[in-house]
């Protein structure tokens, strides 16, 4: 009786406890699915204490969390007794060795979950798209596909989980890469039955475009924000008998893409990958590539990144003018180079050859600090995605 009644307080005085992620507020998308999935134990945050929602995920790390969650597999409590780091009963060449993932690849390859690409390999590290994700999903969960009125492989699978509204409205084509925070709103609809909530169509996912991305709160008016930092650097710009520049909603959303990784991070800079040049203009080319985005080369000029941040807090209903003010620093600070012997950033704020620019800012409330990109280019000669309509 006393175990019972001691049971009872226990429970009483330490109910479960939500995550608390310091990335993950009750403005974040899909905050409820990362809490419940979370609190189930089926994924972790990292340790700095972050889940980093906005981060894509790669194929191996999708594979594990679901094929985990299916099937209440952890391998840190694997029973088998052998080796489940070894590359036993699998034949994808691409496996590094004693890899984590390896035991949920093989537990994948068992139940008929994955069978890799036609060149033999997984590509584990290679970030995994919608429709991926799609097979992955359906297959772990055993879910009853339906008779599909596309022909392709992944018709069924998409179709299937499209029909139980499980792919959320952040999706806007069929070869979008998959965030973290897409990841635990498909595990969790599945697990939870929930088909009430927004959702993609399959007319919107065949017409594709690319979101903006843009992930500020709601006490904010980015567009007023957007509209004052033009005008600085318009203003700036008229006094040197310069032409104004003009916003590029493909520009608006590489910068927004950069401050949100960049946010993920902790940290600013320009460095594409670990051990890069602080600045790699080759590497910044083919990352604006990766985007779908090609410059007109004028006079040996195609685009530039300029990059800055700092100390931001508000929680009034309007915060608008507060992060005005805040992100002024980052233009006085670009505009100070002026006959400085380091003026990299004011000569792009005042470069002839540019024509459009992008802003992106990210904010992290949790640290209290802005990410804040700005994108230069001097004309996109590519074709990418058109920017989608914003709601």
């Amino acid at each position: 009786m006393k175990k019972i009644l001691l049971s009872i307080l226990l429970t009483i005085a330490f109910p479960m406890l939500a995550f608390a992620y310091s990335d993950v507020s009750d403005s974040t998308s899909y905050k409820i699915a990362i809490d419940s999935i979370s609190t189930k134990g089926i994924v972790s945050g990292y340790a700095d204490g972050t889940f980093r929602p906005n981060a894509k995920i790669n194929r191996a790390e999708f594979t594990k969390i679901v094929v985990g969650a299916a099937l209440s597999y952890n391998s840190a409590q694997d029973p088998s007794g052998y080796d489940i780091y070894s590359n036993q009963g699998l034949t994808f060449s691409d496996m590094e060795p004693k890899a984590w993932y390896i035991p949920y690849l093989r537990k994948a390859v068992e139940n008929d979950i994955i069978s890799g690409y036609l060149d033999g390999t997984f590509k584990p590290a290679q970030t995994i798209n919608l429709v991926e994700a799609t097979k992955i999903l359906v297959n772990s969960f055993k879910i009853d596909t339906i008779q599909p009125t596309g022909n392709e492989w992944y018709s069924k699978y998409l179709e299937t989980l499209l029909g139980q509204k499980v792919i959320p409205d952040s999706f806007h084509s069929l070869t979008q890469t998959v965030t973290r925070g897409e990841m635990a709103e498909m595990v969790w609809r599945i697990m939870e039955n929930k088909t009430d909530q927004p959702a993609a169509t399959l007319a919107k996912l065949q017409n594709p475009c690319n979101p903006l991305g843009e992930n500020v709160p709601s006490n904010i008016d980015m567009a007023k924000v957007r509209a004052t930092w033009l005008k600085w650097y318009n203003d700036a710009r008229a006094a040197a008998g310069l032409y104004a520049y003009t916003y590029n909603d493909q520009l608006n959303r590489s910068a927004i893409t950069w401050s949100e990784t960049k946010k993920a991070q902790g940290s600013m800079d320009h460095k594409r990958s670990p051990g890069d040049a602080y600045y790699d203009y080759n590497k910044i080319t083919a990352w604006f590539a990766d985007l779908g985005l090609v410059f007109k080369n004028v006079y040996r000029v195609t685009h530039t990144e300029n990059i800055g941040w700092g100390v931001y807090h508000c929680s009034k209903a309007d915060c608008t003018d507060d992060l005005i003010n805040a992100i002024r620093t980052t233009f006085d600070f670009y505009m100070a180079e002026k006959g400085t012997a380091s003026h990299a950033h004011y000569d792009s704020v005042m470069n002839a050859y540019f024509k459009e620019i992008g802003l992106g800012i990210a904010i992290d409330q949790a640290s209290g600090k802005y990410y804040l990109t700005t994108h230069y280019g001097t004309e996109i000669i590519s074709n990418p995605l058109p920017i989608c309509s914003q709601p």
